[in-house]
């Protein structure tokens, strides 16, 4: 589901792969039991968030990217797949006589539908539950690209952002003490769940200063333990652990021994990640109806896949591609020489 594009290069393909491991954990979890009790879907969700949070910072804060090159890329990288599924899923549930208001269909293109309107994402009968994790992506975007505009924070962007994930899982601590009190999102709000992705965003900002003592093996034990946790354990153990397990794992990558970035670099994971976003979207209503499938969830995940080839191919990357090229000639000429 990440939706931060990497240049196309050899030196970054492993990150490619990083998102085909992350979508493939998420149709693990929906779609395929093991002979073992592992549900992958969460940690593949919390995989997205830290390699996100570790390319906005690249971006945001150490190539310091102008804020409208950023936005562009972001809006062209989704929004065109997004409004298509948005909208298709909405008016199918209206076909289907499944009932929902103009002000749940707004909310959820303005990646607000987590907080409004009452009573939350997972409990309309619309498959859109899966976007919470997609509206925190977007509102951290804004908030990360807010930071940019604060003199007082340059050079020390890492440690607050390092702060404001921690500030996230003390949250999360609080609504769990608040049980039934606490507000209906839960775990699912930004203020809770981003915590992976600020954690890793703001390491990135301070690892190159211990990238010379990190053991090659280090980043691939965190993200074997990141896995654990995710399965169980002790409540106070995953939301305190996995964010800084999965931060280092990642940011650290360049680290890891050859065969491990070459795994990761596999034609087949770097093909899964290429097509992750559109996998991401339309999966959830296969995922929502695969009972109903006369192959039963092996057959929704079959169609889920070709649907989402399809959209990558005929929408997703042609829109993107076509929008990236036309920016420039909708811009004042003054505007479109400064990029």
């Amino acid at each position: 589901m990440n939706t931060i594009d990497t240049e196309t290069s050899p030196r970054t393909d492993y990150l490619d792969g990083w998102r085909g491991v992350s979508i493939l954990c998420v149709l693990q979890g929906h779609f395929v039991a093991l002979p073992i009790p592992v549900d992958l879907g969460r940690f593949g969700v919390c995989m997205f968030f830290a390699l996100s949070g570790m390319l906005m910072s690249n971006l945001l804060f150490i190539e310091r990217q102008p804020l409208s090159k950023f936005y562009r890329r972001r809006i062209s990288r989704i929004l065109p797949t997004f409004i298509l599924f948005v909208s298709m899923m909405f008016a199918l549930s209206g076909l289907w006589n499944t009932a929902f208001s103009w002000s749940e269909f707004i909310s959820t293109l303005l990646f607000a539908r987590t907080y409004f309107p009452y009573p939350g994402i997972w409990k309309t009968e619309i498959p859109i539950g899966h976007i919470w994790s997609l509206n925190i992506e977007e509102h951290s975007y804004i908030f990360m690209s807010f930071l940019t505009l604060l003199p007082f924070l340059k050079r020390r962007e890492g440690p607050f952002l390092i702060a404001c994930g921690a500030t996230c899982i003390v949250i999360g601590f609080i609504y769990v003490r608040l049980g039934s009190n606490a507000p209906f999102w839960g775990s699912l709000g930004t203020e809770v769940a981003a915590s992976f992705l600020l954690m890793s965003a703001g390491y990135r900002l301070v690892c190159d200063r211990v990238r010379q003592y990190v053991p090659p093996w280090l980043p691939v034990l965190s993200l074997i333990l990141a896995m654990f946790l995710s399965q169980g354990g002790r409540w106070w153990m995953q939301p305190m652990a996995s964010p800084a397990l999965l931060a280092f794992a990642v940011n650290h990558l360049p680290e890891t021994r050859s065969w491990f970035k070459t795994l990761l670099s596999s034609q087949a994971l770097r093909l899964a990640g290429l097509c992750s976003f559109s996998i991401y979207l339309w999966q959830q209503p296969f995922y929502s109806t695969k009972a109903i499938f006369p192959g039963g969830p092996y057959s929704a995940l079959a169609c889920a896949v070709i649907v989402s080839l399809l959209s990558y191919h005929l929408v997703e990357k042609p829109s993107r591609t076509w929008l990236n090229r036309n920016w420039k000639s909708w811009l004042p000429v003054h505007t479109a020489q400064q990029h």
